[in-house]
């Protein structure tokens, strides 16, 4: 039942959202194509009895017409599959583009992403949106498009199989017993009885699944990994360490397929035996009637063949188990994910405040706590005006980046208040640069892209004038080509074209010379006069220029011997 909550949770928002009536049409056309094939099924299987009692009476002028018409049901079959086709692969996309968008921007909004991993995310998020998305829309159409092909199947044929069976009367322990439609009966306790013990055998494939997509994602995430950081691991020697690592994680692979081929082989040998034995059931069943010339030759072809798909429809639970316990493991890999993204929207920062109506961040007794409950910092209070810049100062540990994270909305551990005025802009230590043009990069997150003069002058204030000879539109991946000072110039090259009321800097210039790291806080100050900043750093230079100072080791839980008795801030 938990796996059908999570399921209705998924399918939900796109199959019952408003003005939804293209994809119910699309899904009703698939249905239809579907009952047609059960149709023409139908009057193929009339036909055979009519084919075969001609064939046992020689009756050779009848062979031509029969085969015309057996050759026009195939080519009915032919244009309905390949147009329910069309439809299943038109229906699975929209599907899984609703999902994915949907995915996407649950967890990308309001910093869900960053909040997932520091409260403890679902494995490899990005495996989840990018394939089991696909999956899930893919299976979940299969199944529904099977299940309705089989029950149709069972309500057409058991009619057909009902009519050909008969009225059977046998004696047992002394007493006569009549039954009607034997064959059908013994499709069902047939069926049941597989579908238990294929139950008894593969009931483990969902949670080997499970494992199985986490440990191909595990394995793919330190490739990219690898490939992310190939300097690194190459300036530390460090191949044949990954290449342990590789193998660890490919062996968790291993070991989880050689689980899982072996319930599938028990599970296989099962269903082959299975199939191989229905086929002769409804011979052996029929044989007594035919031998006693009470049912035609073509009737009890007719008789296999409808008895074959009754169990279909009876059988369709065992028959699709695997991939019922497949489609099972993705349901519950999502809903386990879209679950994580609601419960992290519980543990949201409460207390930041963008309604200000001016550039000022103020703080009344804010206590800020780490990942693991430890208290950092308590009663933590400082207002700052527009155009002032304050410095986070401390020792190592004692809460800085937290602060600011904090402030940012992103951090959940604090108590207490605090507002930031709106157009606030964070920088990072380690600058963000996606794969795009340098207009888009310098732009970034922002859709108005810079013109070739304002790009020009953005660079040449930042340092970057060799940038100024590549073509501003050609995609390159820019993390790769600068260096991590020049990445922190062009994360500047942003501030200068956003023009922030609030900007917050972390360690902004750390991987730059003092001398340099000196110039551009300079070049901020005189290009944004108007710009309340926030930093933290640890370049005596650069602290120089901030006008305030706020000792966050004062408001540590243990004053700190070093500022004992100092001001907490500094003007």
């Amino acid at each position: 039942m938990l796996t059908i909550r999570r399921f209705l949770a998924l399918a939900g928002p796109f199959w019952f959202r408003a003005r939804q009536w293209r994809e119910w049409v699309l899904l009703a056309a698939m249905i239809g194509c579907t009952l047609g094939l059960v149709r023409v099924f139908v009057l193929i299987n009339a036909w055979n009895k009519t084919f075969y009692d001609a064939l046992a009476a020689f009756d050779s002028p009848a062979l031509p017409g029969l085969i015309g018409e057996f050759l026009l049901y195939i080519g009915m079959i032919t244009f309905v599959a390949t147009v329910g086709s069309w439809l299943r692969k038109t229906l699975l996309f929209r599907w899984r583009a609703h999902l994915t968008g949907d995915f996407e921007e649950r967890w990308l909004d309001d910093g869900r992403h960053y909040r997932l991993q520091i409260t403890g995310e679902p494995d490899n998020p990005d495996q989840r949106i990018a394939e089991d998305i696909l999956m899930l829309s893919e299976k979940s159409i299969d199944l529904f498009k099977a299940f309705i092909q089989n029950a149709t199947k069972l309500g057409a044929f058991i009619v057909v199989l009902w009519q050909l069976s008969g009225v059977q009367t046998f004696e047992l322990y002394g007493r006569s017993w009549t039954i009607h439609g034997y064959l059908v009966w013994i499709a069902l306790i047939w069926s049941l009885a597989c579908t238990l013990v294929t139950h008894i055998i593969g009931r483990w494939l969902q949670p080997l699944n499970v494992e199985r997509q986490h440990r191909e994602a595990d394995y793919r995430a330190t490739l990219l990994r690898i490939r992310d950081h190939a300097e690194q691991i190459a300036l530390y020697r460090g191949e044949h360490a990954e290449q342990a690592r590789l193998h660890e994680r490919f062996g968790r692979i291993r070991d989880n397929w050689r689980e899982l081929i072996t319930r599938e082989f028990k599970l296989e040998v099962f269903s082959t035996a299975y199939l191989r034995v229905s086929f002769f059931i409804p011979v052996v069943a029929t044989l007594p009637m035919y031998l006693a010339k009470t049912m035609s030759f073509g009737s009890m072809m007719q008789a296999g063949t409808a008895f074959s798909s009754v169990q279909d429809g009876f059988g369709w639970f065992m028959d699709y188990y695997k991939r019922i316990m497949e489609w099972a493991a993705v349901v519950e890999r999502l809903g386990r994910f879209q679950e994580a993204m609601a419960a992290v929207d519980g543990q949201k920062p409460a207390g930041a405040d963008d309604g200000a109506q001016m550039p000022l961040i103020d703080v009344a007794g804010l206590a800020l706590h780490s990942a693991e409950g430890r208290l950092l910092a308590r009663s933590v209070h400082f207002s700052v005006q527009p155009s002032e810049w304050l410095l986070v100062d401390g020792r190592s540990g004692v809460g800085k980046s937290t602060l600011l994270r904090t402030l940012a909305g992103l951090w959940p551990w604090h108590a207490g208040h605090f507002r930031v005025a709106p157009g606030s802009l964070f920088l990072p230590q380690r600058p963000y640069l996606p794969l795009g043009s340098l207009r888009e990069t310098v732009a970034y997150p922002d859709g108005t892209l810079p013109d070739d003069a304002t790009l020009q002058r953005l660079l040449d204030l930042t340092g970057l004038e060799r940038l100024g000879g590549v073509p501003p539109d050609e995609e390159r991946e820019w993390h790769r080509i600068l260096s991590g000072g020049e990445q922190q110039r062009l994360s500047l090259c942003r501030v200068l074209l956003r023009r922030p009321a609030v900007l917050f800097l972390d360690e902004a210039t750390n991987q730059l010379d003092d001398i340099s790291a000196e110039g551009l806080m300079q070049m901020l100050r005189r290009e944004l006069p108007d710009t309340l900043v926030v930093g933290i750093s640890h370049q005596q230079p650069v602290k120089q220029l901030f006008g305030r100072r706020l000792d966050l080791g004062a408001f540590a839980p243990v004053p700190d011997p070093a500022v004992h008795g100092e001001l907490p801030v500094q003007g």
